[in-house]
């Protein structure tokens, strides 16, 4: 039997099917989504910087030897950074009952094509470049490293805070051959991520 005619076969018992009384079809449950746009709006600063919360951060040079591959992987020659949350101005949807206007906002790291599903880390971008990755970490002003933030998920994103505190948080941004299963390569090292603010 050709491929054409099981496409046909196929379509033909489809319709056979549809011709059926509705009750015939089983249904185990129903999922029911909501949730609510707000028009509330924050400026965000990148290490002190109003630029509409794009920013270049720059990592420091290191040599191959100073990432092992060996269990557990090291993450070197990192950078800290800060993004601010100022000036939200929290409105409600009057239309949308009974939407209420957010009090609190969250930074959130966004999955995409750069993130590293299995490991969480940023892959390098550069063709031809070194093969690590960069890992996000929370961090205690610009001096402690936290725990790793895994872009996408709800592991160990940036915690909430309340609008109107103009709070600043702390991250950093460090170096990983957790992704490339081998020791570091020399080359140069490009890689992004957006991340949205969350209202609650």
């Amino acid at each position: 039997m050709n491929t054409r005619v099981k496409r046909i076969l196929v379509a033909a018992g489809v319709g056979a099917v549809m011709v059926l009384p509705m009750s015939t079809q089983a249904s185990d449950g129903t999922i029911t989504f909501t949730g609510a746009v707000t028009a509330s709006t924050c400026t965000l600063q990148v290490n002190g910087v109003a630029n509409g919360g794009t920013a270049t951060v720059a990592l420091p040079t290191v040599d191959t030897a100073a990432l092992s591959n060996v269990s557990p992987k090291t993450t070197a020659g990192g950078t800290f950074f800060s993004i601010g949350v100022s000036s939200c101005t929290a409105q409600q949807d009057l239309g949308a009952s009974p939407f209420t206007a957010p009090t609190l906002v969250q930074i959130y790291f966004e999955a995409g094509p750069n993130v590293d599903e299995t490991t969480g880390g940023l892959i390098n971008t550069v063709v031809g470049g070194s093969n690590v990755e960069v890992n996000l970490y929370n961090a205690s002003n610009a001096t402690i490293v936290g725990t790793q933030i895994k872009p996408g998920t709800n592991t160990n994103q940036p915690v909430t805070q309340a609008i109107g505190s103009g709070g600043v948080q702390w991250f950093y941004a460090g170096y990983s051959t957790a992704g490339a299963g081998a020791a570091a390569t020399a080359g140069a090292v490009s890689t992004s991520i957006t991340y949205s603010l969350i209202y609650q």
